[in-house]
């Protein structure tokens, strides 16, 4: 029996790895209204719009627990497609305070998508996976201070309230924290390392309290903020922030696992203990040496992130957040490789039964089925944050 379009396509994937690009073949035409973006949109405005948020439990949802990997890989695909279909086709224009691009509550699946100037898409796609709750959270708030927009990734463990309390506060805070006229580097990485010490403080304060089963609930946090200029990322955990650059993965944040020889060193200096228990954990528990929350493990698990800040180039093309739902079974340059085959339309060319598209949703998507397809068991959020379109493909007006 021949394999199927899907089928060709995740073997396609799998030659990444080799360092194997999908070859160019003609031109590729993106479709009007629901197949990918149309540039027949007015976009021009300056404006985000919220394209499409989807929400919600369900039978179908639940059975992602149990279900193959195709099969899962299939009800996604099957979910985002029925959600375009009866989207509408031009955006509705959303308001410009920064809460209302922030997702609502944690479901089994979740997709936002978010456009600006020029086309640009952003999109976040979380799924449970094959855990039984959904326990990953995240934030998507362009323009959530003048000239600056916003993106967050958070990974619960111990239950989902410290992700969604992250998800809620943190921008806000950081808006609190950057002092007018203290916009620089400096004033950014202080105000980033502030945001998450206050953001910490306030669920300390609130797990201080009869529900000592609350203290032993925590989340991972890693957020990106964008201007025109810079990338500027802080990073507590095991989540993981990537930018694509040419073609070539630039990690913008490094993993605290216990095992880390800092990490270890710090820990064991502040009195605790990194035991190997089914993987490098703290006190032979926690399999990240940072996080928000986690009061029973302070102070040996800390929440101070630490900060990156990249000046944009022209080169640089699209950033990717993500928990280790995908980091556990993709690397960061098969990540970067899949979503920009996809986001160029290379990928939509040669396999357009199963890839519909060339926007951030599509590669999200594309992202989030590939962990799965490789077994991944965690909870899986993935946001991809266009940050120019790439060339390589043409398009039609009026198609």
């Amino acid at each position: 029996m021949d394999p199927s379009p899907r089928e060709l396509f995740f073997r396609l994937l799998s030659m990444t790895e080799n360092h194997k690009e999908i070859p160019e073949e003609g031109d590729f035409v993106i479709m009007s209204g629901t197949e990918g973006v149309s540039e027949n949109s007015d976009l021009g405005s300056g404006r985000w719009r919220r394209a499409e948020i989807r929400r919600g439990r369900s039978d179908n949802d639940r059975e992602l627990e149990t279900g193959s990997a195709d099969e899962n890989m299939k009800r996604i695909r099957g979910e985002n497609q029925s959600s375009d279909d009866s989207s509408s086709g031009e955006p509705s224009s959303s308001s410009s305070s920064s809460t209302s691009h922030v997702s609502a509550p944690s479901s089994d699946s979740e997709t936002i998508v978010v456009y600006g100037d020029g086309g640009l898409t952003r999109a976040s796609v979380s799924v449970v996976g094959r855990r039984r709750e959904m326990e990953d959270a995240v934030t998507m708030a362009p323009g959530f201070s003048e000239g600056y927009d916003f993106y967050g990734v958070y990974d619960g463990h111990g239950g989902a309230k410290v992700a969604r309390v992250c998800r809620d506060r943190m921008h806000v805070v950081l808006t609190e924290e950057v002092r007018v006229g203290a916009e620089d580097e400096v004033g950014w990485k202080e105000a980033l390392i502030a945001s998450f010490a206050k953001v910490d403080g306030e669920v300390v304060e609130a797990v201080l309290s009869p529900r000592a089963e609350e203290r032993t609930v925590g989340s991972t946090a890693v957020v990106a903020v964008v201007d025109p200029k810079r990338i500027m990322v802080a990073n507590c955990g095991d989540s993981r922030a990537v930018l694509s650059r040419g073609g070539v993965a630039v990690p913008l944040s490094t993993d605290h696992k216990p095992e880390r020889p800092d990490e270890m060193e710090r820990i064991e200096a502040a009195g605790g203990r990194v035991i190997n228990w089914n993987g490098y954990r703290v006190l032979g528990v926690l399999a990240t040496s940072r996080s928000i929350g986690d009061y029973y493990l302070k102070p040996y698990v800390i929440s101070e992130p630490e900060v990156t800040v990249v000046d944009r180039t022209e080169k640089d093309e699209f950033i990717i957040l993500a928990t280790d739902g995908l980091w556990d079974v993709v690397s960061n340059q098969v990540a970067c490789k899949v979503a920009r085959q996809c986001l160029s339309g290379r990928a939509a060319k040669m396999f357009p039964e199963a890839v519909r598209g060339r926007t951030a949703v599509e590669a999200a998507t594309l992202l989030v089925e590939l962990a799965m397809s490789r077994g991944s068991k965690d909870n899986i959020s993935v946001v991809v944050i266009e940050l120019k379109k790439l060339k390589g493909t043409k398009t039609s007006r009026g198609s």
